[in-house]
């Protein structure tokens, strides 16, 4: 996720959106296998259970923001 705002600096360098659609598909299948391995809302330990949801709140964060550089809307929940 640190890597995002040089991905959006280097696809305006470039004038190429693919750049940040390239960075938003990556970040998004590497959350998947995230919430495919660990649990979120089951977590019993709320330490973890509360790093999770923040770490699913910046990635929606990050989609949502590099969708609208891309012109494309996006829904609030799935």
């Amino acid at each position: 996720m640190n890597e995002y705002p040089a991905a959006v600096e280097q696809a305006g360098k470039d004038y190429s959106p693919s750049g940040i659609a390239n960075y938003c598909y990556e970040l998004t299948k590497l959350f998947n296998q995230f919430y495919h391995d660990y649990s979120i809302l089951g977590e019993s330990d709320a330490q973890k259970r509360g790093v999770r949801l923040m770490l699913a709140r910046n990635v929606a964060k990050i989609i949502k923001s590099g969708m609208q550089l891309l012109g494309i809307e996006v829904p609030e929940r799935m």
